[in-house]
């Protein structure tokens, strides 16, 4: 099924419903909480009766986006707002999860497998690599640089009018995903995109005072180790840097972040590194908590295509940005870092 056609079945499972419930991951970004607020002025517009859930959002982060008070933060405040007490069949028809990347990130994995298993619908919006198994239609896109880019195409697909709000969703989903277009991942159609939605009459200076104001301590913190031990290799143009298993826990400390969740934050922090001058790629190398070492590829600006390398790693991607993994520890001996299997 073409991606345009899974935007028209996606709209009519939408229009078939009665209650919606929209979905995003735990601790949302900017991409995470526009692609969700957007989705849900789609059901507005069709008149739909629908609720959202993300585990633990701040409170003060993108709160100018249409309906972000709308938002629960838990479990119980969802099942208050919503008026049920036992599952959410209970309350919902149609579930629509949107730029989470694993099941796990909605904090409601039991909660989506019990609703499937009693006629529930669940429709997913990502552009995130697969990793789970859960939704009845699964649109996925990971070219896109941004969630809120795909649903920017979801809503011109469906000729939905695309309305000052929408746009702000989808200015700040996309300037939070590339780093106000600086990471390789905005493309001509991201460009295309965030055009059209400064078009409809975005906020843009409100918008990037957030994206570039509201930087997380630990992320900095991050930045700032990867700096210090980056290095360039100059017969291949490649920087490369490092971050172990022990930096993260002191960064972090023995915060309940998951793969998915790190992945999401290191891609962020290479597409950063990718606007070094003088080398053509970046490679990231950093532990997760399962024991694997993980690379995040990025190319510079005219820079060299990353994919070949990451598949010959047994990762994947596309040719400015792309992964791996395999098992291992990173282990520092004087001043070199040494992979250990």
């Amino acid at each position: 099924m073409s991606l345009d056609d899974k935007f028209k079945q996606a709209y009519q499972m939408m229009q078939a419903a009665s209650r919606l419930l929209f979905v995003t991951h735990l601790r949302p970004d900017g991409d995470a909480l526009s692609s969700l607020c957007a989705l849900r002025l789609v059901a507005k517009h069709l008149g739909k009766d629908s609720l959202a859930f993300s585990q633990s959002k701040n409170g003060e982060l993108f709160d100018y986006l249409p309906g972000f008070d709308e938002i629960d933060e838990n479990i119980t405040a969802l099942r208050k707002r919503g008026n049920f007490t036992d599952g959410l069949i209970e309350r919902f028809d149609l579930i629509i999860v949107s730029d989470c990347g694993a099941l796990a990130r909605t904090a409601l994995s039991s909660e989506l497998h019990a609703f499937k298993e009693a006629g529930g619908k669940i429709i997913e919006f990502d552009h995130h690599p697969h990793i789970d198994d859960y939704a009845d239609l699964e649109i996925r896109e990971p070219l896109k640089s941004s969630s809120a880019e795909l649903i920017y195409d979801f809503i011109m697909a469906n000729k939905v009018p695309f309305t000052k709000e929408m746009a702000d969703c989808v200015l700040t989903g996309i300037l939070t995903d590339t780093g106000n277009f600086l990471y390789p991942s905005a493309t001509d159609a991201t460009m295309k995109a965030a055009s059209a939605a400064l078009e409809a009459g975005a906020h843009y200076s409100k918008i990037v005072s957030y994206t570039l104001g509201n930087k997380d301590m630990a992320m900095v913190k991050m930045w700032g180790v990867a700096l210090e031990r980056l290095q360039l290799n100059t017969r291949y143009q490649m920087a490369i840097t490092v971050i172990s298993r022990d930096d993260i826990n002191a960064i972090l400390g023995e915060v309940d972040i998951d793969v998915a969740a790190e992945s999401e934050l290191f891609s962020g922090l290479a597409g950063f590194l990718s606007n070094l001058a003088g080398a053509k790629a970046v490679l990231l190398l950093y532990e997760d908590r399962n024991g694997m070492i993980r690379g995040s590829l990025r190319s510079t600006a005219n820079g060299m295509y990353v994919d070949r390398l990451a598949r010959a790693l047994g990762g994947g991607g596309h040719e400015r940005a792309s992964g791996f993994a395999f098992p291992g520890k990173l282990i520092k001996k004087g001043k070199k870092w040494i992979v250990i299997n």
